[in-house]
């Protein structure tokens, strides 16, 4: 029995089998056409089976959701196992019109090349930050978003004066929970082979920075989590982490030009479970560094990664001073080649995950080897015809 993997009732979109299984007994789905009667193992399970009188499969979830990644190789069928619990669905919540404010497909792609043109040239924003802005004061998004402003100027200040570049990207959402938080990915230039204390002083920095700007103290108000290393792929998770509001409804390649044959959907490209994201009023939705932003891509190359920051050249004197012999052969040269403009891959029309994202990030979600195919041989001759010609 085939499943249709665009329903909206698709085991993906739900992160617990009871909350699936609900939202498929209230909202009359079909087996079969929206879902595989196998795969239900939540509450409502037994009703489900009662209702359509369809006898279990011995497949489990997870061997059907192995099997679908396998046939789409190209797409995140699986999706990264996420540890928080939520809500679950309801029928009220599949009826009513959302309010939330999606990422739409424009948005995707700019948050991608810069996330892409960071990664390109070494810069893993590892170094996760999430702002509570509740606990910092900040009632509404306009207040918030002054703080975050604050914040981002004093942390452009603290990674000039240690010589790094700047290179950030960073969302925001809105939760019933906790109301309206931001998330943020910066690059600290960590070691692959020794811990350096770099990470440990950005810690300590951003989490005392309310009380030094006179918040008070906030110790659940700034959370820092991060490696210890350079770990490239985790670049890759915080960016999916930020996109997870998506919209699902987005299209990114119409099922006539696709090799499947459906519709290719924007969360097919992404590796995180969909989470509502809320309401919110924070401008702009997602967002990153000037350095990685589309000027700096059409130069190539974000600001201060050819060479290490240098302190500032001190005033040129007064007095004419004497031009040397080098410093004449230094103008008499061609200028340099400028660097190409930047495109991401998306960009370029890639919309295949393989092609989008590193090998060793797509590994880890997909649960796939992706190890090439071997060339084939040519067959070999005929020992007949052989001797036919050497006659």
């Amino acid at each position: 029995m085939a499943l249709n993997p665009r329903s909206v009732f698709c085991r993906s979109q739900y992160l617990d089998s009871d909350s699936w299984s609900e939202a498929l007994y209230h909202g009359r789905a079909v087996p079969g056409v929206d879902f595989h009667l196998g795969l239900v193992t939540g509450g409502y399970s037994a009703r489900l089976r009662m209702m359509w009188e369809e006898p279990p499969d011995p497949l489990s979830n997870n061997d059907y959701e192995r099997m679908y990644q396998a046939q789409r190789p190209d797409t995140f069928v699986r999706k990264w196992a996420s540890r928080r619990w939520v809500e679950r669905s309801s029928q009220s919540s599949l009826l009513l019109p959302s309010t939330s404010t999606f990422i739409t497909e424009k948005e995707f792609a700019e948050h991608y090349a810069a996330a892409e043109f960071a990664a390109w040239h070494g810069l893993y924003c590892e170094t996760a930050v999430t702002f509570w802005w509740g606990a910092l004061g900040a009632s509404d998004g306009p207040s918030a978003q002054k703080i975050f402003s604050d914040f981002l100027k004093h942390l452009n200040d603290w990674l000039h004066e240690r010589h790094l570049p700047t290179a950030y990207f960073f969302c925001h959402e809105s939760s019933p929970r906790i109301g309206v938080h931001t998330h943020l990915a910066v690059y600290l230039s960590l070691s692959s082979c020794v811990r350096l204390p770099v990470r440990d002083e950005f810690r300590r920095w951003a989490m005392e920075w309310p009380q030094r700007n006179g918040y008070g103290r906030c110790p659940r108000a700034i959370r820092v989590t991060g490696p210890a290393k350079q770990t490239p792929w985790l670049h890759w998770h915080r960016f999916h982490y930020q996109v997870k509001g998506y919209d699902r409804l987005a299209v990114v390649r119409r099922a006539r030009n696709s090799p499947s044959g459906t519709d290719l959907m924007l969360g097919d490209l992404i590796a995180w479970p969909w989470q509502d994201p809320g309401a919110v009023t924070m401008m702009p939705r997602l967002g990153s560094a000037m350095n990685l932003g589309p000027a700096r891509r059409r130069v190539g190359i974000p600001k201060y990664c050819d060479e290490l920051r240098n302190p500032p050249r001190p005033k040129r004197p007064v007095v004419p001073r004497e031009i040397s012999l080098a410093e004449q052969l230094q103008e008499l040269r061609p200028p340099k080649v400028p660097r190409p403009p930047f495109r991401s891959r998306y960009e370029d029309g890639w919309r295949d995950v393989r092609f989008l994202y590193p090998l060793d990030f797509i590994t880890r979600v997909t649960n796939l080897s992706y190890v090439p195919e071997a060339p084939q041989q040519p067959p070999p001759q005929d020992d007949f015809m052989l001797k036919m010609e050497l006659i």
